[in-house]
């Protein structure tokens, strides 16, 4: 199976054929990059619930639901497993038509013991993983066909998985709960899971706390989106030009100097000039009347008494 053809018809699947929840949605991406990284597109393989629920952000009841609903919808095969004994067992069911074959499930026993089958389960109760995932660089990517030329390909599977983002918000800020994971993975199916990963980095580099990691993330996502950056090269250099307009904002930015003002004692006042003792010639007169007149006073007063 094509992994990047299948990714494309599932996506039409859900655009024009049926409603897929986002639960639904979760559920069947991680059970297909588990199989494409895992190489097991072609065969069925085990998967633990617990995995699941860590990877989707579903409760056990919603995995029960979501997973119900993808094999009605002819999304994937599932078998049963046994509880603390064997996982249950998928199979994802090819969408796409290739060399004029319908696409469609092939029959096989599930309780066969195909030698193509690996059962065995490594330390956390998933199969051990067989090399031959789909490669970034498969050659029908290079080929003139219009379809595979598109540009709905999805290219978040080179380098950085779905999964890593998930484990990197996580340890950053704990698993995402039943809000931020729907837009993360909204995220994941716009741009490419490294564009994401790297998003999540700068928020990581300036210490957001997990109260407003998904208000920052969503602004760093959005602001992207507008200004159509979608590469990961694209997001590092709109990064960088960010942080360089912001310090040079900051060094830029001179401070006013406070103006002193001094007080009012120590400020410069015009002088009053300095009498020299002297009296004009007016006040002498009057002066001089002023004492006359006392004198004349005294003396009527001392004949009065005598």
């Amino acid at each position: 199976m094509d992994y990047f053809k299948q990714r494309r018809a599932y996506r039409n699947f859900k655009m024009y054929e049926a409603s897929v929840s986002n639960g639904q949605n979760n559920l069947y991406r991680e059970l297909l990059d588990y199989a494409n990284d895992e190489g097991k597109l072609d065969i069925q393989f085990r998967m633990k619930n617990s995995a699941l629920l860590s990877l989707t952000g579903l409760s056990e009841p919603g995995l029960d639901k979501a997973r119900n609903s993808l094999v009605q919808l002819g999304l994937i095969k599932y078998v049963k497993g046994k509880k603390n004994v064997k996982p249950p067992e998928y199979r994802v069911i090819q969408l796409y038509k290739e060399m004029g074959k319908v696409a469609g499930y092939p029959t096989v026993n599930p309780t066969s013991k195909s030698k193509s089958r690996t059962t065995s389960l490594d330390k956390v109760g998933q199969p051990v993983g067989q090399p031959g995932g789909q490669p970034v660089e498969h050659k029908d990517l290079t080929s003139t066909d219009p379809d595979l030329t598109s540009t709905d390909l999805d290219d978040d599977d080179a380098g950085i998985t779905r999964a890593e983002v998930i484990d990197k918000w996580t340890e950053l800020w704990g698993f995402p709960n039943a809000i931020a994971m729907p837009e993360i993975n909204e995220w994941l199916d716009a741009l490419p899971a490294d564009v994401v990963d790297f998003a999540i980095t700068i928020a990581g580099e300036h210490q957001v706390k997990a109260t407003g990691s998904l208000k920052y993330m969503r602004a760093v996502i959005e602001g992207w989106q507008k200004r159509d950056i979608s590469t990961l090269d694209q997001a590092k250099k709109a990064a960088e030009n960010h942080d360089r307009r912001m310090k040079s904002e900051h060094s830029g930015h001179k401070p006013t100097p406070a103006k002193e003002t001094l007080p009012t004692w120590a400020q410069d006042t015009p002088e009053k000039p300095v009498s020299d003792g002297k009296l004009s010639p007016e006040q002498q007169a009057a002066l001089d009347a002023r004492i006359k007149k006392f004198n004349a006073r005294r003396t009527k007063k001392e004949e009065a008494q005598a």
